[in-house]
């Protein structure tokens, strides 16, 4: 098969690894590049440079769905007179390039584009995430969504299921993205950030505004999270008093999960509006900041506390069992707790967790309102034990393969030869059961 990778930073460097052993097994390979600092130099196949537009290139259209929720614009500034050249020069890539199958992610404005562009042309966009539970497992998803195109049909004994669902519902076992690594291992992390920070910013001189967030930019950002988070403490404090009471666990922006995933429940003020909206007058939500607080501790947040006592925002430093113990039952829109309520580690409903809604529809509401209503109306809304939790892990193996998908930035492991052996195999049995699509 004829494959394309999109250019994703740092992790090209993986792909260009992946790339080599599937070119190995007989397929062709190729590139889409926008920003030409992370140009996978040495791998095999051909590059397509999408180039930065000039100033005549940038027009002012509509906002194309794809990027309705673009970090560019939405936080660095970048507005949207590029889309339309991006959206042609993808065009362009793909008709020259011709894949059967695009590999690639759903987080940067050209990679949004590219998936929306491969649909019109029927062309599979394969997206490799790591599963949240069980660890050392990836999904190979669908374009922009969660659904998964095809999985590895893996079986686990019951009493390994059993094992590794009671140990989640105790929290004894977490998501591998909130495991410490060891003190040198950090320190060894942190001087690869570096590098990699000093190489984005050589990318935005040379000239991707639109990806990237000037330096002056990105400190401003900075400064201002650290003014709002002084501004949650100052504001924060356990409920009191009766009536019942949602948690709403923030969600990282921006990330993926909850800008792609999430939609169309990505503006998470909105979201809180719904959902006290929804409560009776005496109800009330709780709001638990996200552990890697970024711009989702926003002025707008702390608006809505000041203008509402019936909005509480929960101190920094309480954990999500603490909130979960003060609060009725939890709504989120993508968030790993969400999985978790299903072994019994709490009550939760989910609305966009698509395996929790075609296998598990109890944890899952249908809206904001759907999932107050159920929580205040029926005691067992959103509440599992290890044997469903057991049950979804199954579900949760069979679609997933074992292996990593990662930027060395954060896991040098991930180019170990026995796991890029993992990951090829994985492609290969997805690839087999792709029909051919080429761009005629």
């Amino acid at each position: 098969m004829r494959l394309v990778f999109v250019e994703n930073r740092g992790k090209t460097v993986f792909w260009s690894a992946v790339a080599q052993h599937l070119a190995a097994d007989g397929h062709g390979v190729g590139w889409i590049v926008q920003n030409p600092t992370y140009r996978p130099n040495g791998a095999p196949g051909d590059v397509f440079d999408l180039g930065f537009p000039k100033a005549a290139d940038l027009v002012a259209a509509p906002i194309p769905e794809a990027v309705s929720t673009d970090r560019g614009r939405q936080y660095f500034g970048a507005g949207s007179r590029h889309y339309t050249f991006y959206r042609g020069r993808i065009a362009d890539a793909l008709d020259s390039l011709r894949p059967d199958a695009v590999i690639g992610e759903p987080t940067l404005m050209h990679e949004l584009l590219t998936i929306a562009e491969c649909r019109k042309r029927s062309i599979p966009y394969l997206h490799p995430a790591m599963t949240r539970y069980p660890g050392g497992r990836f999904n190979i998803l669908d374009g922009d969504t969660q659904i998964p195109v095809a999985g590895s049909d893996d079986t686990w004994p019951a009493a390994r299921l059993s094992d590794l669902a009671s140990a989640i519902s105790e929290a004894r076992s977490l998501p591998s993205y909130m495991a410490k690594p060891p003190a040198m291992a950090a320190r060894m992390r942190q001087l690869r950030r570096v590098e990699a920070q000093a190489r984005t910013t050589l990318g935005w001189l040379r000239g991707d505004r639109f990806n990237t967030p000037s330096p002056a930019r990105k400190i401003t950002l900075q400064r201002a999270l650290k003014e709002n988070l002084a501004a949650w403490t100052a504001l924060a404090r356990m409920p009191d008093g009766a009536g019942p009471i949602i948690l709403y666990p923030l969600q990282m922006q921006p990330e993926a999960n909850i800008d792609v995933w999430g939609r169309p429940y990505s503006n998470q003020v909105a979201l809180v509006r719904q959902l006290l909206a929804a409560l009776p007058q005496n109800g009330r939500i709780a709001i638990k900041a996200n552990p890697k607080s970024k711009y989702e501790v926003s002025p707008e947040i702390l608006a809505l506390a000041r203008e509402t006592d019936r909005v509480i925002l929960l101190p920094l430093n309480r954990s999500m069992n603490d909130a979960q113990a003060v609060s009725t039952g939890v709504v989120t829109v993508s968030g790993t707790v969400g999985f978790e309520a299903v072994f019994g580690r709490g009550r939760c409903l989910s609305l966009r967790h698509p395996v929790l809604e075609y296998h598990l529809p109890e944890f899952h509401a249908h809206s904001p309102e759907d999932a107050v209503a159920r929580l205040l109306t029926d005691p067992q809304a959103g509440r599992g034990s290890p044997a469903r939790g057991a049950d979804l892990l199954a579900q949760l193996v069979s679609d997933s393969f074992e292996g990593t998908i990662n930027e060395p930035t954060y896991d040098p492991n991930c180019l170990s030869p026995a796991n890029l052996a993992r990951v090829t195999a994985a492609f290969g049995q997805v690839l087999d059961t792709l029909p051919l699509k080429a761009v005629a």
